[in-house]
């Protein structure tokens, strides 16, 4: 397994793959090679820190790094740095909202509590851990690893019952031959402890033999003092001298300092129950050293403040978070009220503006309407003028027709020499335009058949002008030019001309306005 985490480590380059690897073979050699599984954990600690990257991935990385540097520093009895990397290891593990690394670092500070004689503190981190692992459905055997420091903890205070209890839960969840080892020697610490010593050995005995082929040094060491003790109390020393050297030969590769407090305390006494003071006086004095090195006062203060320090670093941030969404929430209020504004004061415009269009739109419409309506008024006009200017050319060449029809049938009644002096006479009347025939004579006629109510207009308004002049108004709002007027009444183009220039004077109308229009305008103001 090893050398197989070795190969992996330098095939893969990138720092993501080399990082994974490198804590494997950490977790692998921690009960192995303790030194090394620390130098390989620095290692990829250090790369993390070049690394700057703030994805999640190397988070959860950092995390479990620090939780097993943590667990390192807890065996080889350096308090402070344990507890700094697990609160560090929980403060990640929170950031990312990692409920598994949350869980095992809490397992951790159980842990780490339990080792400082905190009993009451453990047991509270070990019950949140199992809670958390239980939501999240963690592996049964991370479950039972809770359970089962737990029964442990209980097992430190005496509550022997409250121990069983968690190492039967534990029973139920191990399956392999490493998790069953580790409930089992709790058992047999318990039947030790009331003095069933004959299961107690061969529970010892059986996981001596597991931890020897799983080569975990630092339970093997602890199962060798665990035997030791159970000869101790039978009064076999010289056996459990022999187990005690193990133990403390093993302790001594992992550095392990509370594991040689403990081992040379139970050696020394084994050596004074046998009579060798001298061998019991030289290891109650190195018991002495590492229990003086472990249970230091000035230590325990830089733990209680550390701990108090990471408490009140955490609320400051949470008190900074509370702010900080109190401030988020009121930018939000006052954006949303921002919108609602602008969205109000938007839709007032776009109402505004679409009323001002249909308005003009409106306008336009009714502008093109009148402007049509005149248009088709003018064009009806025009008709007009037209259809009375042709009814009385046809009425004026009708009765011209009949006249000269009249003429020649007179003429033919004659003789010969009267008729040709007639036809001559109507021929020479033809020529000069002078013909005993005035279609003005029957004009009044004409007018009132085709513009009743403009004579009636003239008539009334305007009695300052002689007839003459009314005549020549009729036939102008007949629409009839001055030629055609003057053809009409068989007069000369300056006597219609002057005729016109009376009436204006009359009127007062300059030479540039229109004489039928005033006089249309000024009726209708009447």
């Amino acid at each position: 397994m090893s050398l197989l985490l070795h190969s992996k480590i330098k095939e893969n380059t990138t720092d993501s793959l080399h990082i994974h690897y490198q804590i494997e073979l950490a977790k692998y050699l921690l009960n192995r090679n303790i030194d090394t599984a620390r130098i390989i954990l620095n290692d990829a600690l250090h790369t993390l820190h070049k690394n700057k990257s703030h994805s999640i991935y190397f988070k959860r990385k950092k995390a479990d790094a620090l939780n097993y540097l943590g667990i390192i520093n807890a065996k080889q009895s350096f308090s402070e740095e344990a507890l700094s990397n697990y609160l560090k290891a929980l403060e990640l593990s929170e950031t990312i909202q990692d409920s598994s690394l949350i869980g095992l670092t809490i397992h951790n500070l159980g842990m780490f509590y339990r080792r400082q004689h905190d009993y009451e503190k453990a047991k509270t981190y070990l019950q949140k851990a199992i809670r958390i692992r239980h939501q999240i459905k963690e592996k049964p055997s991370d479950i039972g690893m809770s359970y089962n420091m737990l029964g442990v903890t209980h097992f430190y205070t005496k509550q022997y019952d409250s121990a069983l209890i968690n190492y039967k839960k534990v029973e139920a969840l191990y399956t392999t031959k490493l998790d069953k080892s580790k409930v089992n020697g709790n058992l047999a610490l318990l039947y030790y402890t009331i003095k069933d010593y004959d299961k107690a050995i061969l529970v010892f005995k059986e996981n001596i033999q597991i931890f020897k082929e799983l080569q975990i040094q630092n339970e093997l060491s602890i199962y060798h003092k665990n035997l030791a003790n159970c000869y101790q109390d039978m009064g076999l020393y010289e056996k459990a001298i022999k187990q005690l050297d193990s133990a403390i030969t093993i302790a001594k590769k992992l550095k392990h300092k509370d594991l040689l407090q403990k081992e040379y305390f139970n050696r020394s006494l084994a050596y004074q129950s046998k009579g060798d003071f001298k061998k019991a006086l030289e290891d109650y004095t190195l018991y002495k050293a590492y229990n003086d090195s472990l249970n230091n006062t000035e230590e325990a203060k830089r733990i209680t403040a550390l701990e108090l320090n990471y408490k009140f670093e955490k609320e400051k941030l949470q008190a900074s978070l509370n702010l900080q969404n109190e401030r988020a929430k009121k930018q939000l209020y006052l954006i949303l009220l921002l919108l609602s504004v602008i969205s109000a004061v938007s839709i007032f415009l776009l109402v505004r503006k679409n009323l001002k269009y249909q308005l003009d739109l409106s306008k336009r419409k009714l502008e093109e309407e009148n402007l049509q309506r005149k248009n088709t008024e003018q064009i009806l006009q025009l008709k007009e003028a037209e259809l009375k200017t042709e009814f009385l050319n046809n009425k004026i060449k009708q009765e011209v027709q009949e006249y000269f029809e009249n003429e020649v049938k007179a003429i033919l009644k004659l003789d010969e020499e009267e008729k040709t002096k007639a036809l001559k006479s109507l021929l020479l009347s033809l020529k000069s335009k002078n013909s005993n025939y005035s279609p003005s004579q029957n004009l009044a006629e004409y007018i009132d058949q085709v513009n009743h109510d403009f004579k009636i207009k003239v008539n009334t308004y305007f009695s300052i002008l002689n007839e003459k002049e009314k005549k020549l108004l009729y036939l102008m709002k007949l629409g009839l030019s001055t030629n055609e007027i003057k053809d009409l009444q068989n007069t000369s183009l300056a006597s219609v001309k002057s005729i016109r220039y009376r009436i204006r004077k009359k009127l007062e109308i300059d030479s540039e306005a229109d004489i039928i229009a005033h006089i249309e305008k000024y009726s209708s103001n009447a």
